[in-house]
């Protein structure tokens, strides 16, 4: 089958790159199913990747290193062999729409339309975690979710805020290097004394996608709601990793959507 998807691709650029790139890694693709999904056996896994997002991502940026993101991705899956002690503070979220295929990953729904997965960051390469995973790891879900908000709320000590004007009501962006954390941010215990000075608290926040993110308080909930819609409307539509168009309120008992765009 995959000869036959070959022969059918020559444009497909993305394609190319990703085989080419995969194989000078030492792997290679072993039959791509009839759904398109390509399955690759590492350490002892089948891996079922799409490119989906990869070439929305790539059609949108012309950027090689969507692709060689995911191949290192792939790569590093060994990495969740490692013990516990030596990738513990490496664990993280991600966001995915709720119709994602998550199969036996770990994952916990935030709202009707989104839920995070928890996953391992092995120098920028990302690997989800399965329930194989814990029990190699002898973990229990709680474990997980407590040392990932650990993680978090490390990773809060370099965060800042930017605090853009905007006809005197205030907007808010995460300033990170490691933007692919901005919407994880959000969901740290140590966001509340982070914007309590400046945005205020409870705090409401938009997340179209990973690397986008908007944040305003509760006396500016009117005016943002009702002109922030077609920027992330065109940035979740946009995007190879969108997550929600809904208006997040962040406070003491959690998230809650207020409505979507």
């Amino acid at each position: 089958m995959l000869d036959s998807f070959k022969s059918n691709s020559k444009e497909d650029i993305v394609f190319n790159k990703f085989k080419m790139q995969l194989e000078s890694k030492g792997l290679t693709i072993d039959c791509i199913d009839k759904d398109g999904f390509i399955l690759i056996y590492v350490e002892e896994s089948e891996l079922k990747v799409s490119l989906d997002n990869v070439r929305r991502n790539y059609e949108r940026d012309n950027d090689d290193s969507y692709i060689t993101d995911l191949v290192n991705t792939i790569v590093s899956h060994s990495s969740k062999k490692e013990d516990w002690e030596n990738i513990k503070d490496k664990i993280y979220v991600q966001f995915f729409p709720n119709d994602f295929e998550f199969e036996n990953l770990i994952y916990e729904k935030v709202t009707n339309e989104f839920s995070k997965v928890f996953m391992l960051n092995t120098n920028n390469n990302f690997s989800f975690i399965s329930d194989d995973d814990l029990i190699d790891w002898n973990l229990d879900l709680e474990e997980l979710k407590n040392q990932v908000d650990l993680n978090l709320d490390t990773f809060l000590d370099k965060v800042q805020i930017e605090i853009e004007d905007v006809d005197n009501h205030k907007l808010g962006m995460i300033d990170i290097e490691e933007v692919w954390l901005k919407s994880a941010c959000l969901f740290s215990s140590k966001i509340k004394d982070l914007v309590k000075n400046n945005i205020g608290f409870p705090f409401y926040a938009v997340i179209p996608v990973r690397d986008f993110c908007y944040i305003f308080g509760e006396q500016d909930f009117e005016y943002f709601s009702e002109r922030l819609g077609s920027v992330v409307v065109e940035e979740y539509e946009k995007s190879g990793y969108p997550i929600t168009t809904e208006i997040l309120k962040f406070s003491e008992t959690g998230v809650e959507a207020m409505g979507k765009y």
